[in-house]
């Protein structure tokens, strides 16, 4: 039997796993709602890759009311004032460091040792499990830093300020791609959401004149050095994903659903040996469905993919919408049903 790392080695190189791998994303929002059952149950059926589930989370002292709510603002390493209104689901900006993209000019970036692990934690799991690390986002980062709105129209009139963050910040990565290197993280993730429910956010046209050639450049030093990119996109990209298929990317977390019906999609990965994320309908089937749905869902994923040989790692992160009996039948289906 194959360790973690081979295992998802092999996936990665359509290689035959032993197992389907699965790795589990500690969730506040879920470990906060579902407690010790949940750690109970991530523990009974461990993952591909290194997670504790020792502890669980709390809200910071003072940020409940007296009636019980949970509200929080917190500013970030960017200088961004987030609001938060449900303790571990993602907020929203609030109040930005800068008024304009003219007037960032003068903006300091935090230190590019953000999002990089230390090299003595990595040297610990890398024996056992393929490390992924670093979050390298330049679409999202931009509407973090200014109102959405705001930063597209931008991009559509070409807005020479904006143009010159984002280079500064393509270089701001290109440092944190380098101590991710060093540190011996295997996989460099980029996390930028291009897609909505049917497109693609932007023409790709102008993704191919902005933001392909500062993929390619992120891209490169980390290919060279014979490491693997992995791209979080939920959405629907359009033909944005054969961009980048082009750039060479090795995985992709997507919205999976998006794309169960169109076979070229598939058809694509294995071609250019780019490996999923299987993550299960998180806006229906997994809060909504039963868990007969769900078990009939994973059994269908397992069979296509052990007949694919590889291409495959299923994804698990529980939200705090999903109930408790829901949960555990994605688990024990996908511990059921990932061997051959």
């Amino acid at each position: 039997m194959s360790g973690a790392r081979q295992r998802i080695s092999d996936a990665f190189d359509f290689n035959h796993p032993d197992k389907i791998p699965v790795v589990y994303n500690p969730s506040t929002a879920g470990l906060y709602t579902h407690g010790k059952k949940l750690l109970d149950l991530f523990n009974e059926y461990p993952p591909d890759n290194p997670v504790d589930f020792s502890s669980l989370p709390a809200p910071s002292p003072g940020s409940i009311n007296s009636e019980g709510k949970y509200y929080e603002i917190i500013r970030d390493e960017w200088g961004t004032e987030w609001e938060y209104l449900i303790f571990g689901v993602a907020g929203h900006p609030k109040n930005y460091p800068f008024g304009s993209w003219e007037e960032a000019l003068d903006y300091n970036f935090p230190p590019p040792l953000i999002t990089v692990p230390a090299k003595d934690e990595v040297i610990d799991h890398r024996d056992n499990f393929l490390i992924f690390s670093g979050w390298t986002s330049i679409f999202e980062k931009l509407h973090a830093l200014r109102p959405m709105d705001e930063v597209l129209m931008d991009i559509l009139t070409g807005d020479k300020y904006l143009i010159s963050f984002l280079d500064r910040m393509v270089e701001f990565w290109l440092e944190v791609t380098e101590n991710l290197i060093n540190s011996g993280v295997d996989v460099m993730v980029f996390g930028d959401d291009w897609g909505m429910q049917q497109s693609p956010m932007i023409s790709p046209d102008i993704f191919r004149e902005v933001f392909k050639p500062r993929y390619q450049k992120l891209m490169e030093p980390i290919h060279r050095a014979g490491r693997r990119t992995f791209l979080h996109c939920c959405g629907y990209m359009g033909d944005i994903f054969d961009d980048f298929l082009d750039l060479g990317i090795n995985g992709l977390w997507p919205q999976i659903t998006l794309y169960e019906n169109d076979p070229s999609f598939t058809r694509k990965c294995i071609d250019h040996r780019v490996t999923l994320y299987i993550h299960p309908d998180r806006q229906q089937l997994i809060p909504l469905g039963t868990p007969a749905e769900i078990e009939r869902s994973i059994a269908n994923y397992a069979e296509k993919y052990h007949k694919i040989g590889g291409g495959a790692i299923f994804y698990v992160e529980i939200e705090n919408d999903a109930p408790f009996e829901n949960i555990k039948a994605l688990v024990e289906s996908i511990d059921k049903y990932r061997t051959l």
